[in-house]
């Protein structure tokens, strides 16, 4: 509990700092979501081990999709990912010592297709007229989600919500993480303004609340499972007994698109 709230106490005012500097259009956010994301796509390839994946060509997309979107939006993220082709072709050529190329490939696709276009999406989020208060939002709801989630499981939680999985996940903890999440991110919609007007209704944001709610512990749930796929307690020790860098972002990780794809619908981007 302690280091949880040290980590807490630290980590927030910093997070908040990154995400506010405007320095240079965002360019603070960009340098340090490619950082991050590349720290999670080298914990990722090294769970993928054992497929032999190329880790250098599921690195280099992943570090600049963010670089890329920040100068480019969307169609930077597609040509960030598309660097993955000529970099596979090259390994793939270069290589002689991997027992099933088609493993390989999919080894070093999967890094790609899971961070790549979720670290451009956060920059094009921060970049929206209202983007520092929508990412700040979006921050907000996964944190409460998560958070909610842990403390009312550790006070009711009874029922296992995905015990093969994740066995300490209940389903108390999932229903007050999902309550509180969406409360806040409804909530929201009355800070959450330009010029005056407020950028969501409470309609939109009730539904893009229980959107990133449900999509929240999906995110933690998906990478529980790659992580038991692989055998690992965490997905690295960059962070002590936090684990990895994956673990810290994984929640994050369908919430960002749900968020991005309910603020495009809702006309707020």
């Amino acid at each position: 509990m302690k280091s949880r709230l040290l980590v807490a106490v630290i980590g927030i005012p910093l997070l908040y700092l990154v995400i506010y500097s405007s320095w240079h259009g965002n360019a603070v956010l960009a340098i340090t979501i490619a950082g991050a994301f590349a720290i999670a796509s080298l914990e990722l390839s090294a769970m993928l081990r054992p497929l032999g994946p190329y880790v250098p060509a599921s690195l280099v997309p992943v570090t600049l999709a963010p670089i890329f979107a920040w100068r480019m939006a969307e169609v930077g993220i597609v040509l960030a990912m598309l660097t993955c082709i000529p970099l596979l072709m090259v390994f793939q050529g270069l290589s002689t010592d991997r027992k099933d190329p088609l493993a390989a490939i999919v080894a070093t696709l999967a890094p790609v297709a899971y961070l790549a276009p979720v670290g451009g999406l956060v920059i094009i989020l921060r970049q929206a007229e209202a983007g520092f208060d929508l990412v700040l939002l979006l921050v907000a709801a996964v944190f409460a989600n998560d958070t909610g989630a842990y403390f009312t499981g550790r006070a009711i939680g009874k029922h296992k919500l995905s015990p093969r999985i994740s066995p300490n996940k209940s389903i108390e903890g999932f229903v007050g993480g999902a309550l509180i999440g969406t409360f806040v991110m409804w909530y929201g919609h009355f800070i959450v303004e330009t010029d005056g007007h407020a950028v969501l209704n409470g309609v939109e944001a009730l539904c893009i609340g229980i959107a990133v709610a449900l999509a929240t512990p999906m995110g933690d749930l998906f990478e529980s499972l790659v992580k038991r796929a692989a055998g690992v307690k965490d997905s690295g020790a960059i962070l002590g007994e936090h684990g990895g860098m994956l673990d810290r972002i994984d929640a994050l990780l369908l919430a960002i698109p749900t968020f991005y794809v309910g603020c495009f619908l809702a006309g707020a981007l």
